[in-house]
C-alpha cells in the first residue's frame, strides 16, 4: 500500500530534478547585445581621447590645435585629392619593401629551424639586425642609393627582415612533431613537407609577422620620405613642420592611422578568418 501511494504522489507532483522553462533570447537582441558589446568599447576609447585632446586644447591654445580645426583640415586633404596621391606613394613603397623582406624571411626562417648549422649561421647575423635601428638604416640607404625608390625599398626590407625572421623561425621550432615525423614515414620530399606541412602551419605566424612588419615599416617609410623623396606621407608631415603648421602634422598623421586601420581590419584580418578557418578556436577564461 504505501508503494501505491508513493507512486500515486509521484505522478501527481511535478519532480524537483525536471528542468524548468527559460526565456531564450531573440536572435535579433543577442546580435544587438553582441554588436553593443563589440562597439561601445572602441567609441568610449576614441571618446576618451578626444575629450583629453580638448581639455589639452583649452589649456594650451596656442600650442595645439582643437580638434574641429584639425577635422577640418583633414577633409581638405581628402577631398581634394592629396591625401590619396601621397598615401599611395607610401603604401607601394610599404609593401614593396616588406614583400621583399617577407620572402627572405620566411625562407631563412624555415631553413634556420628546420637546419642546425642554419641557426648557428644566421641567428647572430639576425640579432646584429635587431640592434641596428630604422633610423640609421633609412639614412644608409639614402647616402647609399641617393633620392629614389631604391632607397625606400631597400631600408623597409633590411629593418623588418631580423623581426620577421625571429618570428617565422620561432614558429618553425613549435611546429607539431608529429607531423614532421609522419611526413618522414610516408617520405615526403623536401618541398612537400615545405608546402604541405610546414607552411600550412605557419599561416599564424605568418600573419603575426605581417602586422609587426608592416607596422615597422610605416615608421622606417615615413623616415625616409623625410629625408629622401619629394612625396608621401613623410615628406607632407615633414613640409607642415618646416612651416610650424601643427594642424597639418596631426591631420596627415590621424589620415594615416585611419588607413592602417582600413588596411588592418579590411585586408589582413579577413584573409586570416579565411586563411585560417579551418583551426578550432580556443576559448580563453575572460572576466
Amino acid at each position: 500500500m504505501e508503494t501505491r501511494s508513493e507512486a500515486s504522489s509521484s505522478l501527481s507532483t511535478p519532480h524537483r530534478n525536471q528542468p524548468q522553462s527559460q526565456e531564450i533570447p531573440l536572435d535579433g537582441q543577442s546580435f544587438g547585445r553582441d554588436l553593443a558589446g563589440r562597439m561601445l568599447p572602441p567609441i568610449l576609447a576614441i571618446g576618451c581621447v578626444l575629450a583629453l585632446w580638448w581639455g589639452l586644447y583649452l589649456i594650451f591654445p596656442r600650442l595645439l590645435p582643437g580638434p574641429v580645426s584639425t577635422f577640418n583640415e583633414a577633409v581638405r586633404l581628402l577631398s581634394d585629392g592629396t591625401f590619396f596621391f601621397h598615401m599611395l606613394q607610401s603604401l607601394r613603397r610599404v609593401f614593396v619593401g616588406a614583400a621583399v623582406a617577407m620572402i627572405f624571411s620566411i625562407a631563412i626562417g624555415i631553413y634556420m629551424g628546420t637546419v642546425l648549422m642554419g641557426e648557428r649561421f644566421f641567428q647572430p647575423l639576425v640579432v646584429l639586425g635587431l640592434t641596428i635601428p630604422g633610423l640609421m638604416w633609412a639614412l644608409i640607404s639614402v647616402m647609399l642609393f641617393g633620392i629614389n625608390e631604391i632607397a625606400s625599398y631597400f631600408a623597409v626590407a633590411v629593418t623588418t627582415f631580423p623581426m620577421l625572421v625571429i618570428n617565422i623561425w620561432a614558429g618553425v621550432k613549435s611546429l607539431d612533431k608529429e607531423l614532421i615525423d609522419m611526413s618522414h614515414v610516408f617520405r615526403f620530399t623536401p618541398w612537400m613537407k615545405i608546402s604541405q606541412v610546414i607552411i600550412p602551419q605557419l599561416v599564424p605566424n605568418i600573419f603575426a609577422a605581417t602586422r609587426y612588419g608592416l607596422g615597422l615599416a610605416w615608421k622606417v617609410v615615413v623616415v625616409v620620405e623625410m629625408f629622401g623623396t619629394s612625396n608621401g606621407v613623410g615628406y607632407q608631415v615633414m613640409k607642415s613642420y618646416q612651416v610650424f603648421n601643427m594642424e597639418g602634422v596631426i591631420a596627415w598623421t590621424l589620415t594615416f592611422v585611419a588607413a592602417m586601420i582600413v588596411i588592418e581590419y579590411g585586408i589582413i584580418n579577413l584573409a586570416e578568418r579565411r586563411l585560417t578557418a579551418w583551426r578550432p578556436e580556443v576559448d580563453v577564461w575572460r572576466r
